[in-house]
């Protein structure tokens, strides 16, 4: 029962940020270069770049947000399919191969979509640096697996010693 309504809650988490990279793509190249701009423009006014430097600024670092846009969305992407395949009782190497393909495929199809939006093209560094972002992704999932099992296995000894201490203590 646990494990549908987990699954319900990350393929809902999985279409919705589906859509919202299909949202982004299909925003024509100025209104994309835009976002990406106002972005970096307001990183310069936070952290008070002078006016001789913030227009090489803001040019360089355009395109450096929308590369770490791109890696950040199919992260969330990467994290939510990951923790829906690890609902599944399937071995851990097959649920990251499984969520890999996905997000790669994922990645290929968002790239075409971008091929017929005005002002865009389609880039297969873009789709490798997105498949980064799943694995990425993937990889925090295996993290906070591990840790979750740390802390449960520690309770766990906690409990079984003071167990012990209370039968000792009884006998």
């Amino acid at each position: 029962m646990k494990e549908n309504v987990l699954r319900i809650i990350f393929l809902v988490l999985i279409l919705v940020i589906s859509s919202i990279i299909f949202g982004f793509s299909s925003q024509d190249g100025e209104t994309s270069g835009g976002i990406s701009k106002a972005v970096i423009t307001k990183i310069a006014d936070i952290i008070n770049i002078k006016s001789e430097n913030r227009d090489i600024f803001i040019e360089k670092g355009e395109g450096v947000i929308r590369k770490l846009a791109h890696f950040a969305i199919y992260t969330l992407l990467g994290i939510f399919s990951m923790a829906f395949f690890v609902t599944f009782n399937m071995k851990r190497k097959k649920q990251i191969l499984i969520t890999s393909i996905w997000g790669f495929l994922y990645a290929c199809t968002d790239e075409m979509h971008q091929m017929f939006t005005n002002g865009r093209n389609a880039s297969f560094l873009d789709v490798l640096l997105d498949t980064s972002g799943v694995i990425f992704g993937i990889l925090v999932v295996i993290f906070i697996i591990f840790i979750s099992k740390k802390v449960n296995n520690r309770s766990t000894c906690k409990n079984k010693i003071n167990i012990n201490k209370i039968e000792k203590i009884e006998n």
